[in-house]
């Protein structure tokens, strides 16, 4: 069964991430706020001239009457660049005046209902239709004792698309933002690496014969001097180790070259002695040994003593014949 082989983590890329994603995080936390800040001040921004603007109509209304108010309503001329959308219904709920073209895209059942004036924008209502977005807020006033109601829509399309730009440019700088500390991460952390690079070619001149050298700690970052510190001691243990191993080498070669000597002298003399000895038996060996002519002449004479023994057997066996046996019927 094979195991998975787990890939090594890198301290560089550990620490450059950690780095982007921190930078990443504080920046997008201080541009959020930030944002977050800016449409919010907008915001109160535009109700605090929605409540100003609500207050000079209430005020107009009640100085110039509902026929002047309503003249000054329908003296604007459609098409214009317009901010405020105003509408005044009478207590019937008709349409006494308003600015030309709000019928078409604002009907007056779309508004909040009527409040005073003083507290009309904080009923504040939202309302989109197609691109633009509009604020509604509706007041009850009474002018020449009659009750009316207000409908004011505040356009604020314009602010939508700022905020919607500065979202845009958020992103923008918070992604160079984010490319930016990558680089800067991967800048220091080469930089702040250095020195590992430099311990690693230091250790790798070292050798059994050069045991004697040292990384020498105080030349090191203070992060990096306890581990040149353990490396010192580690290569003063091999050298002590390297010296008493050598010295044990040197005093068994000297212990046993004295003994080995007078086993290889013994040797030599007790093979010189089985040669002298082999060399006098086969001497002594050679003295008894017969010629090859007393070898014939023996083998010669066995031959013929075979031969007369033969002849002495058969004259024999021809003088006395063997007799049958006797059979029992006689």
């Amino acid at each position: 069964m094979f195991s998975k082989r787990t890939e090594r983590r890198s301290i560089a890329s550990q620490l450059i991430l950690l780095f982007t994603l921190a930078t990443a995080l504080l920046l997008a936390s201080g541009l959020g706020v930030f944002y977050w800040l800016v449409v919010r001040h907008a915001f109160a921004e535009d109700n605090a001239v929605l409540a100003d603007k609500i207050s000079a109509l209430s005020a107009d209304l009640h100085e110039s009457g509902p026929n002047i108010f309503a003249e000054e309503l329908k003296g604007r001329h459609a098409g214009e660049q317009t901010v405020y959308w105003i509408r005044m219904l009478d207590s019937q709920g008709r349409t006494y005046a308003e600015t030309p073209g709000m019928d078409r895209s604002l009907p007056p059942e779309i508004f909040p209902l009527p409040q005073k004036s003083e507290s009309a924008v904080r009923s504040l209502k939202d309302y989109r239709t197609g691109a633009k977005l509009f604020s509604l807020v509706a007041l009850s006033e009474e002018s020449g004792g009659q009750a009316y109601t207000i409908q004011v829509a505040q356009d604020r399309s314009s602010d939508e698309r700022i905020e919607r730009n500065f979202a845009f440019l958020f992103i923008i700088v918070l992604s160079g933002s984010v490319l930016a500390s990558g680089f800067i991460a991967v800048t220091v952390t080469k930089r702040g690496l250095r020195p590992l690079g430099e311990m690693t070619r230091s250790v790798g001149r070292i050798g059994p014969t050069h045991l004697k050298e040292r990384v020498t700690p105080a030349d090191w970052p203070r992060e990096l001097q306890p581990l040149a510190t353990a490396f010192d001691d580690m290569l003063k243990r091999l050298d002590d180790s390297f010296t008493r191993l050598s010295q044990f080498s040197a005093d068994l070669a000297h212990e046993l070259r004295t003994p080995i000597a007078n086993m290889m002298g013994e040797a030599q003399v007790a093979l010189s002695r089985t040669i002298i000895m082999s060399r006098s038996v086969a001497a002594a060996m050679g003295r008894f040994m017969p010629t090859p002519t007393c070898s014939s002449a023996l083998l010669q004479t066995c031959s013929t003593t075979r031969c007369a023994s033969r002849r002495r057997t058969v004259q024999f066996k021809s003088r006395f014949p063997t007799t049958k046996p006797i059979s029992k019927s006689q």
